[in-house]
């Protein structure tokens, strides 16, 4: 019987591991599989209301090799593309919009004048400011979706004094129109502030549809989702494109004692980070030709502290987050090529899933699958019906790895790497070889990378 992604979840939840940054901690030995159970996170409150609309169906991309982890290649491709708009569109977008609330508040200013000083209020007047409203919501949108919806924000602000004043125009109450239009102005004023657009529009931290699909692998009506959002914080830095940034949801700063909140200090994945996981993944980097280069690592989002010494403080990095290496190239055969050249520089060990819940109800120690379908043998890796993708178990030799810093004798680094289309993923590196860590997913089995 095929085991499916939603029954494997209560299995999941009891490995948790605590992986770190860029290394893998808390080596588990074979002969001692208890080790790998942890308690569960807790109940958490039901997701939060998402600003923006459902997800778009991932593109496909012509000329592919067939069944080349397709699944994977679509959550790559969607991570990506939003990652490279906040990092390259997100600034003119805001600022399209801001400009439009203030051409939208600025005609309301203007016929509130003109009425005032007439003392007579026309329905053309009405008509202008309500087109003045709708051609805010038309141009913001275009600036901001799919990523936002600020349509529903701007109309929000506007069409209900338009109501108003179209029941009290033709009565020539021109007291209630003043004080209608004042209301308008001040409404649209106060959505295209700074605060506000870093509130409602956030890149710090990014609460959207991308932090949806960095989080793929759980449905959006799955009852475990709004535990997983909740209580999971993503470090993104798009490399190529010097930004970085965090991912997850916001605390609520209105209801909550400020000394409660966590403090994370210095930026996410900063490049010192970054320095340090390239090295580990050795000849993996393959900078020819490439288009795009992400790191993202998954981690524990810092729970409130009930007392003030009790909330999270501390840099980034001591979140020990489970990293993933993404490189983008022109299309699937140069990242086809570009893996090739990094596996001719290390060596194999067959393919496995890393799918935290298939290993941990199916397989050896080895990460291979014991029942024969969590890992796929067939070239152009996983089908459709083959269950998790399967990554190349690779690991390559340190000659100096001590000049890395990262132990007394770095020695030998094991991790896994697969190519999904035009994509290049790794994973899981570390000193401690694939059969002495089964519990080192961590946060990572809600990541998109385990989804597909």
């Amino acid at each position: 019987m095929e085991r499916t992604r939603r029954t494997l979840l209560g299995v999941g939840a009891a490995l948790v591991g605590t992986a770190g940054c860029l290394g893998v901690e808390g080596v588990e030995y074979p002969d001692d599989p208890e080790g790998a159970d942890a308690p569960g996170d807790g109940d958490d409150p039901g997701d939060p209301p998402e600003d923006g609309p459902p997800d778009d169906p991932p593109e496909q991309t012509d000329g592919d090799p067939p069944a080349t982890n397709a699944a994977l290649a679509d959550a790559t491709r969607a991570v990506v593309d939003d990652a490279v708009w906040f990092a390259t569109e997100y600034p003119d977008a805001v600022a399209t919009y801001r400009d439009a609330v203030a051409d939208a508040a600025s005609t309301v200013r203007s016929v509130r004048e003109t009425v005032d000083e007439e003392a007579e209020i026309t329905s053309e007047q009405v008509d202008a400011v309500a087109t003045a409203g709708e051609t805010a919501a038309d141009r913001a949108s275009k600036a901001l979706e799919p990523h936002f919806s600020p349509g529903p924000r701007i109309r929000a602000r506007v069409d209900r004094h338009v109501e108003v004043l179209r029941e009290f125009a033709p009565r020539g109450d021109v007291d209630r129109a003043l004080e209608e239009l004042d209301r308008m102005r001040t409404g649209l004023a106060s959505i295209g502030t700074a605060t506000y657009v870093e509130e409602a529009f956030s890149r710090n931290p990014i609460h959207n549809r991308l932090f949806r699909r960095l989080l793929a692998p759980l449905p959006p009506d799955d009852p475990e989702r709004g535990r997983v959002t909740t209580g999971t914080l993503v470090e993104l830095a798009v490399a190529s494109r010097d930004f970085s940034t965090f991912a997850h949801r916001p605390y609520d700063r209105d209801e909550v004692d400020r000394d409660r909140i966590p403090r994370i200090y210095g930026d996410a994945f900063a490049p010192e980070r970054r320095r340090e996981l390239r090295a580990r993944l050795g000849p993996i980097p393959q900078p020819e030709d490439r288009v795009e280069e992400l790191f993202v690592a998954f981690a524990d989002r810092p729970p409130l502290g009930n007392r003030r010494r009790e909330a999270f403080e501390g840099w980034a990095r001591e979140l020990d987050g489970v990293p993933v290496h993404v490189q983008r190239y022109p299309d699937a055969e140069t990242a086809e090529a570009r893996l090739s050249t990094a596996l001719d520089e290390g060596a194999t060990e067959g393919r496995a899933s890393i799918d935290p819940e298939a290993t941990l109800a199916g397989s050896d120690f080895d990460g291979n699958a014991s029942d024969g379908g969590n890992a796929s043998t067939e070239e152009n890796g996983s089908g459709p019906d083959d269950g998790p993708t399967a990554w190349h178990r690779f690991y390559h030799r340190e000659a100096e790895g001590e000049r890395y810093g990262f132990d007394e004798h770095a020695g030998v680094q094991y991790g896994y790497v697969v190519r999904a289309g035009e994509f290049l993923l790794a994973t899981g590196f570390s000193g401690d070889a694939w059969e002495e860590r089964t519990g080192w997913h961590g946060r990572l089995r809600h990541g998109w990378v385990t989804g597909a």
